[in-house]
């Protein structure tokens, strides 16, 4: 096991340090354009192998911190993507949830819970306050992922939703990446601090930038 281990872990922190890098050019540049697509093709790509490894090496090594990260990350990665495909499922129903949106929603979910059992019975390895966290953001994502699927076009379902939701899952996703780099090398701050800066950046970051997308909509439609 510790000769496949180890590979797998290398091709995981260097999908990583690139991941980190190169997911700031999807924030930077802007939205819609060809620089913004090909730098978030290769985040997606970039990041996806480092989930597969990060699976792999759960699998081998179970930690249930790192379970209840891969599992975050995974949903706010996939659902992120997906929902470029589910724009108005209110018009289409080719356009709402098929099978593999539900599975992977709902694996996350049953991940979550799983983890929480571990939590309450004193079975979980890894830090407690970051992995109660992750257990909350997959139950989150998930369940929320699980109201859309169920109810396309109910509450608050709006016309520019899937562009709120795609900017706060690969904002997500992106600092699920940043918090596994700084927990793993930013070492000089103290735990849990190191693995959970950048949520307590990001999100709000994801929240301010929503409410700034849905003004200026707002903003410009006829009155």
């Amino acid at each position: 096991m510790t000769a496949l281990f180890h590979p797998i872990l290398m091709s995981h922190i260097g999908c990583g340090l690139l991941a980190v890098a190169v997911g700031l050019a999807p924030i930077l540049t802007r939205k819609g354009s060809r620089p913004h697509r090909l730098a978030g093709r290769l985040f997606v790509g970039l990041t996806g192998a480092l989930l597969v490894a990060a699976w792999l090496m759960t699998a081998l090594r179970f930690n249930a911190y790192f379970a209840a990260l891969s599992a975050t990350a995974t949903i706010t990665l996939f659902s992120g993507v997906r929902v470029l495909r589910r724009k108005r499922p209110d018009l289409d129903p080719r356009q709402r949830a098929a099978a593999i949106d539900w599975a992977a929603a709902l694996a996350v979910v049953g991940v979550g819970a799983w983890v929480l059992v571990l939590l309450l019975t004193g079975r979980a390895a890894g830090p407690r306050a970051t992995t109660i966290a992750l257990v909350y953001a997959a139950f989150l994502y998930g369940g929320w992922d699980l109201w859309r699927f169920w109810r396309p076009a109910a509450w608050p379902f709006s016309p520019d939703l899937w562009t709120y939701e795609h900017l706060v899952k690969m904002l997500s996703a992106y600092g699920a990446v940043v918090s596994a780099f700084s927990g793993n090398f930013l070492t000089v701050l103290p735990t849990p601090w190191s693995q959970l800066w950048p949520t307590l950046l990001i999100q709000p970051m994801a929240v301010i930038w929503v409410a700034m997308l849905a003004a200026r909509r707002r903003a410009s439609s006829p009155a």
